[in-house]
Order: structure tokens, then C-alpha cells, then sequence
């Protein structure tokens, strides 16, 4: 047996790696979120040098479940989230079989978004009309920039994409006991015999321009019980694509000397995020030298 030292590349792919999705953090100081971690073999080493580097690479989510949804009939709410989140034909009630004035149905997401995507089966009757609209921290108000290709629900059945600009004053409020960032689709015209839209499922549109100071990554080595931590990448920004491309931005290590990771210690991936970022979307590379025992 001796002791090999090898460049060593760290990815995504490494089977030690666990990982979760990242969301933005919209508090007024958004901190880094953990997206990656691996934990450094007891048997090896792990040395970081100033000429080692780092690049992450992340694709944006796009459409996402509702966090939730509640149908409104005559002012009697109903939590609708299961439905809104599932294929099954017909089972959202977007609007109630005998839609009146002021039924509507809600779109609830933990942030801001800018549109929804809404797949039905069964359109409403021509003449309907509905408002779109947000809670503004003291009343109900029609979103601006509004593209509605349903026509208030009441076009062929199919899949559209209801898109909107957020609004800058939009305020998270409790619709059914869920405090979140709500729409809500409110009938305000009927024709003489009405008959409501039924869903089959929904789906939320992140926007990705809501956070200022975002996109940013961190990378750290943290001791065995984590109360020791030193970064490697203090904050730089990492690349979003629609699609994963050959280019991404490499950065050296933020280091003047040697950072050494013993058996045990952690290697954590952190970042700002400005849309949701699935680990299944990601591929990130981080360059070291690696001890290990080898039989020669």
C-alpha cells in the first residue's frame, strides 16, 4: 500500500453527494441556501489549492405545483390543492357547475410569480368574465399586463399560459389558512344560463426577476461537527440557462494557501437563487487534490 495524491474533480454525479432543491429566500436579506453536500471519506483526503477551480451550471424550473389552491363558491371556500396538482380530468372547480358573481378560484405560491399555466377540460359557457387580480396588502386588485388566451375560462378545452407583471406592492395574505402569494380568478359577468369551468390540473411560473443580488453561489469546507467553516468560494455568481449549454462560469479558488479537508469534514454548495433550482437540473465542478491509499 501508498499514498497516492491525484487531481480529483467533485460533482454532482459523486454517489456520497446528497442534495435538495433550492428556493429563494424572499425575506428582506436573503441568505444562501444549501444545494449540495458531501462528507470526505474517513480514509481520504481532500486539498484545496489556489489553482483549483469551480463552476455550477443550474437550469432554471420553469412550471411548478401550486402550493395551493381554493375554489370559492357563493363565498364557501374549499381547499382545491390536491386536485389542482394531479392529471385527473374535470376534477378542479375552477368555477361551481352554476358559476354567480363573485365566485373565483385562488393560485397560491410561497413567492411572487408571474403567471400560471391551467390545462381544462370542460370550458365555461360563452359571456363569462373574470378579473384577475392580487391581494395589495389592503384590497383585491386587477394585475397589470394581463394575457389571458382562456377568455375567462371559456375557450376550447386545452392547456394555456395566463401571464401577467408582477406586481411590486403584491402581499402574501391567508386565503383558507394558508398564508401565501395568492390569484384569484373572480367571475364578474355571466351569461343567461351559465355553466362553469372544471380543471384538470395547474401549474405556477416562477418569476425570476423578483430578487435583486441573487444568482450568487458559496462554497465551503466545514469541520466535522460544522462549527469550524471556511469558504473556498466566498459569493460569485453562477450561470442560469434555459438549456444546458458547453459554457459556464469557472472561478479559482478564493484562497491564498492549502485548505486541507480531513476524513469527515463537509463540503457544502450553497446559493441565492432568484427562481427555484432543482439538483436534477445542476452539474457543478470543483477541482482538488485527493489522499488515498492505493495497492501498488
Amino acid at each position: 500500500m501508498r499514498t497516492l495524491e491525484e487531481l480529483f474533480h467533485i460533482t454532482q454525479l459523486d454517489p456520497d453527494i446528497t442534495s435538495q432543491d433550492a428556493y429563494p429566500d424572499i425575506s428582506a436579506s436573503p441568505t444562501f441556501i444549501e444545494l449540495f453536500r458531501l462528507q470526505v471519506p474517513v480514509e481520504r483526503r481532500l486539498t484545496f489549492k489556489p489553482g483549483h477551480t469551480f463552476s455550477l451550471l443550474a437550469r432554471k424550473l420553469e412550471n411548478q405545483a401550486v402550493d395551493r389552491a381554493v375554489s370559492d363558491d357563493g363565498g364557501a371556500q374549499a381547499d382545491d390543492t390536491a386536485d389542482a396538482n394531479n392529471a385527473a380530468i374535470n376534477d378542479m372547480a375552477i368555477s361551481p357547475a352554476t358559476p354567480v358573481v363573485d365566485d373565483a378560484y385562488y393560485f397560491g405560491y410561497r413567492f411572487p410569480f408571474n403567471g400560471f399555466t391551467v390545462k381544462y377540460s370542460t370550458a365555461a359557457t360563452a359571456g363569462h368574465a373574470h378579473a384577475v387580480e392580487f391581494w395589495n396588502g389592503l384590497a383585491w386588485a386587477a394585475v397589470s399586463g394581463l394575457t389571458d388566451p382562456t377568455n375567462a375560462f371559456t375557450a376550447a378545452a386545452g392547456t394555456y399560459d395566463i401571464t401577467f407583471t408582477r406586481p411590486k406592492n403584491w402581499t402574501a395574505c391567508a386565503v383558507l389558512g394558508g398564508t401565501l402569494y395568492w390569484i384569484r380568478c373572480r367571475v364578474t359577468a355571466v351569461p343567461a344560463t351559465p355553466t362553469g369551468c372544471s380543471g384538470d390540473q395547474a401549474w405556477i411560473h416562477p418569476d425570476p426577476t423578483y430578487m435583486e443580488d441573487t444568482d450568487k453561489v458559496r462554497v465551503e469546507i466545514r469541520s466535522q461537527n460544522e462549527l469550524e467553516r471556511k469558504p473556498l468560494i466566498n459569493e460569485a455568481m453562477y450561470s442560469v440557462v434555459d438549456e444546458f449549454t458547453d459554457r459556464d462560469l469557472m472561478y479559482r479558488l478564493d484562497i491564498s494557501e492549502p485548505v486541507i479537508a480531513e476524513g469527515g469534514f463537509w463540503v457544502v454548495i450553497l446559493v441565492k437563487a432568484k427562481a427555484p433550482i432543482g439538483v436534477s437540473n445542476c452539474y457543478f465542478d470543483l477541482t482538488c487534490d485527493r489522499t488515498r491509499q492505493a495497492i501498488i
